[in-house]
């Protein structure tokens, strides 16, 4: 134990020095148990992997401010821990920021997908449309993609204002029930939108 602990401190030691062969047995012994470590907190192997490869750049660059009277296991450890805060801290705040815009997308009723509509006919909103029935279809393209008023639509369709309204309403509900099976494609269409990206 005496000569684990002699080796650690001549390998940290050497580190502080910038000496590359001390930093890699500093690495091979600290690499696995902190993968493990991480991994236990993140439960993401990717994630994990990745914060380990930090956390040795981390030590790396402040190797010269380690304090050979403290435990090196301490900093090396300390140095993982806040990464994995911070990843757990960024994972927490990106649902949250999906779910409210998720919540201020539907309290809009069809608000910001009439503005998506409206400024980008893109492919996904033609096979939503097309997949209305056809007078839905109508209805919609004229009034939500064409501008036209529900008089100009009920004349130009031949049916009445209130026929306009109706198959409107019927047109919105369907295509709002569509996007909600894609949830994770309208999110990243509101966030072109809105610049939030």
């Amino acid at each position: 134990m005496l000569t684990d602990t002699n080796e650690i401190n001549q390998d940290v030691h050497g580190l502080i020095q910038g000496d590359i062969r001390s930093f890699e047995r500093i690495y091979r012994r600290y690499a696995d148990p902190l993968f493990r470590y991480i991994l236990n907190l993140t439960k993401n192997e990717e994630q994990a992997l990745d914060i380990v490869q930090m956390t040795f750049i981390k030590v790396w660059n402040k190797r010269a401010s380690i304090n050979l009277e403290k435990s090196f296991q301490a900093f090396i450890y300390q140095i993982s821990n806040n990464l994995a805060i911070d990843f757990l801290r960024q994972v927490a705040k990106d649902q949250q920021k999906q779910a409210e815009l998720w919540h201020y997308s539907e309290q809009m009723g069809l608000s910001v997908e009439e503005e998506f509509i409206l400024k980008e006919k893109s492919a996904l909103v033609n096979q939503l449309i097309s997949q209305l029935p056809k007078q839905q279809e109508q209805v919609f393209r004229l009034c939500k993609l064409e501008g036209y008023s529900y008089a100009e639509a009920a004349e130009a369709l031949q049916i009445s204002p209130s026929t306009v309204s109706n198959h409107l309403t019927a047109a919105v509900k369907t295509i709002r029930e569509l996007l909600d099976k894609n949830k994770d494609t309208l999110l990243f269409i509101l966030f072109i939108i809105k610049g939030l990206v």
